[in-house]
C-alpha cells in the first residue's frame, strides 16, 4: 500500500478520509507543521488538509521547492478561488472534504498508480540507457503494462507470450536465441512440443508486425538462419 505524508495544523491523523485509508492499510504520516519537509522522501503522496489560505499557501510554496512526490490538498472550505491559487502553487488536485471516502480512497489509489507506472518507465529508460549501451536508446520494456515502447511514442502492447518473447531477446543483445531456448522458457509447462517452432515463428511474426515499421527490413529482431532470432545492437 502506499505511504502518505498528512501536513495538517492538527495533531493528529485521524479523520474521515484519513481513516479510510488507513483501513484499508495506507500508512498516513503526520507530518509536523512546525518542520513540514522532514521525512518527505519516505513518502508517495503528500496530502496536506487545508488551513487557512496563507498558511496553506506557505506550506505549497515550501514544499514545491523541496520534494518531487505529488501534493494533494483535502479543502475544508471548498473555495474555488483559493483552490485556483493553490493549484496554481504546485498542488496537483484539490479534493472537498465533502467528498465521499471511499471515492476518495479510489480516486487517489488510480492517481498512485499512474505515478508509480511512469516511475517505472522512467527506471527502465534509465537502467537501459546505463546499462545495455550497445542497445538502442529509444527501446523501453515496460513489464508492468505488457508494452513497449519506441522513440518515446506511445506503448505498444503485446500480448504475453510476445513480451515473454520480446524480454529474452532485449536481456541478450547480439547474441541469438534458439527455438530450443524459446521453447523452454515460453512452453517450459506444456508436455506436447510438436510444432513449437511453428509457434515461436508465428509469435516472433505478430511481434514483428506490431514493433517494426518494414518487417522485410527489421530494426531490432534479426533472424539467424537455421537457428533462431536475435535482437540487433546499433
Amino acid at each position: 500500500m502506499y505511504k502518505i505524508g498528512f501536513l495538517t495544523s492538527e495533531e493528529t491523523t485521524n479523520g474521515t478520509h484519513t481513516n479510510c485509508l488507513k483501513k484499508k492499510g495506507w500508512e498516513v504520516t503526520l507530518i509536523k507543521k512546525a518542520n513540514p519537509i522532514e521525512g518527505e522522501t519516505q513518502f508517495d503522496a503528500i496530502l496536506i488538509h487545508e488551513d487557512d489560505m496563507a498558511t496553506t499557501c506557505g506550506w505549497l510554496i515550501e514544499l514545491t521547492q523541496k520534494i518531487k512526490v505529488p501534493i494533494y490538498l483535502l479543502s475544508k472550505e471548498d473555495d474555488s478561488h483559493a483552490n485556483v491559487v493553490y493549484l496554481q502553487l504546485g498542488g496537483e488536485i484539490c479534493f472537498s472534504s465533502k467528498i465521499d471516502p471511499e471515492e476518495f480512497l479510489i480516486t487517489l489509489n488510480n492517481l498512485l498508480a499512474r505515478v508509480t507506472v511512469n516511475k517505472q518507465q522512467v527506471k527502465v529508460g534509465n537502467h537501459l540507457k546505463k546499462d545495455n549501451s550497445g542497445l538502442d536508446s529509444d527501446f523501453v520494456l515496460v513489464p508492468n503494462n505488457l508494452a513497449v515502447i519506441i522513440d518515446g511514442e506511445e506503448e505498444i502492447s503485446l500480448t504475453r507470450k510476445e513480451f515473454q518473447a520480446m524480454e529474452i531477446l532485449y536481456n541478450n543483445p547480439g547474441r541469438a536465441i534458439s527455438y530450443e531456448e524459446f521453447k523452454e522458457t515460453l512452453w517450459e509447462s506444456e508436455t506436447d512440443i510438436e510444432d513449437k517452432n511453428y509457434r515461436i515463428a508465428n509469435t516472433v511474426f505478430h511481434l514483428r508486425s506490431k514493433i517494426e515499421q518494414n518487417t522485410t527490413k527489421p530494426r531490432f529482431i534479426k533472424t539467424v538462419r537455421s537457428k533462431g532470432y536475435m535482437f540487433k545492437v546499433r
